[in-house]
């Protein structure tokens, strides 16, 4: 067992983690390329109007206001040209060249300064900046330049801004301009190459979150054999903490952690406390079918302990079964079935087995049953709608955390403090939750800002999101009236299930 994940992938544990937001808005990329539209309309104007302009006082504070006309910024600039590297006017000119609010005229001035008298500082600028940039056009030209000028070192910069997902450029990777530009400076045939010794050779601690991405994108790039027979070769990395517990989950539990957080997942998995749970993870896989077993992922290693202590009946049964089982059991339920509005942003989601019968796994089938097995003992009732009635009179936050069994097999619940407060339609989960809940069956937050709440039954935009970033099974849990909650079982890629309502009276 690993001694020290922790220590070992703290850079992971420092990720971003998405949070439970019901604010429905949605990102447009048209409205990107009309701000775009209008900087250059505005430059071009701005130009025009200011070609003998002069910056008013000081240069270096005009150079620092993205208010101005760009034709006062460029005097500014042929001003202190006088002293080109003053340590002062070169942070100014770096950060024009990373930061929003300047137009595209105005960072080409400050390209050009950087080359000639700061490209060391230039080249630190862009490698912290491009991974989470949002200034899309600029980002883009950045890629291409730094392939167009072989600039190499920047290959770690260009792998974490390529697995960083953005809309806006689409959802084929191959498009990218991170991309491009290693097959720019690598040669297409080379790029999986180029992620693989990444993967192998960067530092272990200080660029952990880097060899996590290169993982994330050879799975995502369709190099899953080449991801296998390094784990197959046991006389490769035979002393990399990393690769080892990579190769123990493939081994043990035939568990590929598709990103940095499923990775950070299983590490926290491998450390001597969690050894029980590992062992008995271990153990329930074993008897699963082989078709069973070769979907499985680490969410479902706590529905699989679980299972094995409640309904272990489902370990033996093919997926079929289960869904069948799902299916007669949601049918059967005579509550009635509530679901989000999404009036104006998009379709209505269905939230039924048979809505879902393409993308539910046998995962997805055992977590269903394992839920509604949870949600018919009376404590968890109780305990829900006591949460519940605490959430609805506190306007700074949601309230959440996550469903696990204790050490005596018995559902629970676990609540932790959000990480921040001051929206009442959103928590913010805590990294102490996501430490302690590696093992836990769900995550799970309310939709109780009012008893009457029913439009808002279901998991919206910031939930799917939180789903898509950590990979959890979660539960949310609604109020439609004093007595009543509706509860929903969802995961990543938008499959939502409706698990039916929860009465006081049945407490």
């Amino acid at each position: 067992m690993s001694q020290d994940p922790a220590g070992v992938d703290r850079a992971l544990q420092k990720s971003n983690r998405h949070f439970y937001n019901d604010t429905m808005s949605l990102e447009d990329s048209r409205g990107f390329r009309g701000t775009f539209v209008l900087a250059r309309m505005a430059a071009v104007l701005s130009l025009a109007w200011g070609c003998v302009a002069t910056p008013a006082g000081d240069p270096l504070q005009s150079l620092s206001r993205t208010d101005l006309v760009p034709a006062r910024q460029i005097a500014a600039l042929h001003i202190l040209d006088a002293d080109p590297t003053d340590p002062q006017y070169l942070k100014a000119l770096r950060k024009i060249i990373v930061q929003p609010g300047y137009v595209i005229e105005l960072r080409n001035e400050a390209w050009d300064r950087l080359m000639k008298y700061d490209l060391a500082g230039l080249k630190t600028s862009v490698e912290l900046s491009l991974p989470k940039m949002q200034i899309y056009e600029w980002r883009g030209e950045l890629c291409k330049r730094i392939g167009e000028l072989g600039w190499k070192d920047m290959t770690p910069a260009l792998v974490r801004g390529w697995v960083v997902v953005l809309p806006i450029f689409g959802t084929d990777l191959m498009k990218r301009p991170e991309y491009l530009a290693l097959v720019k400076l690598w040669g297409k045939e080379r790029v999986p190459e180029v992620l693989y010794e990444l993967l192998l050779k960067s530092d272990p601690i200080k660029e952990a979150n880097l060899r996590a991405r290169c993982w994330e994108l050879l799975l995502a790039t369709g190099e899953r054999e080449r991801i296998l027979a390094l784990l197959a070769d046991e006389k490769t990395a035979t002393t990399d903490s990393f690769i080892l517990d990579m190769r123990r989950s493939a081994s043990d539990l035939n568990v590929i952690p598709r990103n940095r957080e499923e990775i950070l997942w299983i590490r926290a998995l491998r450390v001597p406390s969690k050894r029980a749970f590992w062992d008995a993870a271990r153990d329930a896989a074993g008897k699963l079918t082989p078709e069973v077993r070769v979907q499985l992922e680490p969410r479902d290693l706590p529905i699989l302990v679980a299972a094995a202590k409640v309904r272990p009946d489902l370990l033996g049964a093919t997926r079929d079964q289960l869904f069948d089982e799902v299916s007669t059991r949601l049918a059967s339920e005579s509550t009635r079935r509530y679901s989000a509005s999404f009036e104006g942003y998009g379709s209505q989601l269905a939230e039924t087995p048979r809505a879902h019968a393409k993308e539910m796994d046998w995962g997805d089938c055992a977590a269903v049953l394992v839920a509604l097995k949870a949600l018919d003992e009376p404590a968890i009732r109780a305990h829900i709608f006591d949460i519940a009635d605490r959430d609805l009179a506190d306007r700074q936050t949601e309230y959440g955390g996550v469903v696990r069994m204790d050490d005596q097999g018995r559902f629970e619940l676990v609540e932790y403090p959000p990480q921040a407060r001051g929206s009442d339609v959103r928590f913010e989960a805590s990294n102490a939750m996501f430490d302690g809940g590696y093992d836990a069956l769900f995550h799970f937050h309310n939709h109780a800002q009012e008893y009457e709440n029913h439009r808002y039954a279901g998991p919206h935009f910031g939930d799917f999101g939180y789903a898509d970033a950590t990979g959890v099974n979660a539960l949310v849990f609604t109020f439609v009236n004093h007595n009543t909650m509706n509860a929903d079982y969802y995961r990543r890629g938008q499959v939502v299930i409706d698990l039916g309502t929860l009465s006081r009276s049945q407490n």
